[in-house]
């Protein structure tokens, strides 16, 4: 396993594929935080839905980042493609989640908020970005071009999928009553986002549910797309 993650590293660092977006979110948190001071969570609920679209971006380039043939080559020396998927996947949560922490330390290192937060916002607010900048990996690998050949139809599938996500507060909120369950098939990134932003008045159940529900929802993809790529790579 660890040699299959270094493989998908290195063969990923020497595509370049990262820059443009390591570039837009180092641009954009800078820029996020140049007025000073700001509030805690909410500054931390527009940083983590941005994390959310940057790891998006981040895992469409690296997901098929080698053509098909050199994949082939690379499960047959893996010898299991489910190794091969779980340590390729594994590299990119692991980068998502090097920019949770810098997301969540950056404003604490630099006095940007107008006041210190808790132990428990810190701790809140990791698990906020860690668990949508996964959701983000699970949304985007969907649209790998083994499921979506064309490159333009995978691209306009990312931007929906991510302006559903976004959006869900406001569909749920629009939605009669009796439909209103069916906003639960919407990516969860709202409640997140909900949560973060009314933190003080949100009560502990509510903390638990808008964590738990993108967590569920990035693993029934990831069991998705794994099921999916069993018969279409091999």
């Amino acid at each position: 396993m660890t040699a299959t993650m270094a493989y998908s590293l290195q063969y990923y660092l020497r595509s370049y594929r990262y820059v443009a977006p390591l570039l837009i979110f180092s641009l954009t948190l800078f820029f996020i935080y140049s007025i000073v001071p700001n509030p805690v969570m909410p500054s931390y609920s527009l940083t983590s839905t941005f994390l959310f679209v940057v790891s998006a971006w981040l895992a469409f380039g690296y997901i098929d980042v080698e053509d098909g043939t050199q994949q082939q080559i690379t499960v047959m020396h893996t010898g299991s493609l489910s190794k091969y998927y779980y340590g390729k996947l594994l590299v990119i949560v692991i980068i998502v989640n090097i920019l949770s922490i810098i997301c969540v330390l950056y404003p604490i290192l630099f006095n940007k908020f107008d006041r210190q937060p808790s132990l428990s916002e810190w701790v809140i607010a990791l698990l906020s970005h860690s668990i949508l900048s996964i959701l983000g990996i699970a949304l985007s690998i969907l649209f790998t071009n083994k499921w979506v050949q064309k490159l333009s139809y995978a691209i306009l599938g990312i931007f929906l999928a991510i302006a559903l996500s976004l959006a869900g507060a406001g569909i749920e909120n629009s939605s009669p009553h009796s439909i209103k369950a069916l906003s639960w098939l919407i990516p969860p990134v709202f409640r997140t986002m909900d949560m973060l932003n009314n933190y003080e008045e949100t009560a502990y159940s509510g903390v638990v549910v808008s964590l738990i529900s993108p967590l569920v929802y990035s693993g029934l993809l990831f069991w998705l797309f794994l099921i999916k790529m069993k018969r279409k790579l091999v």
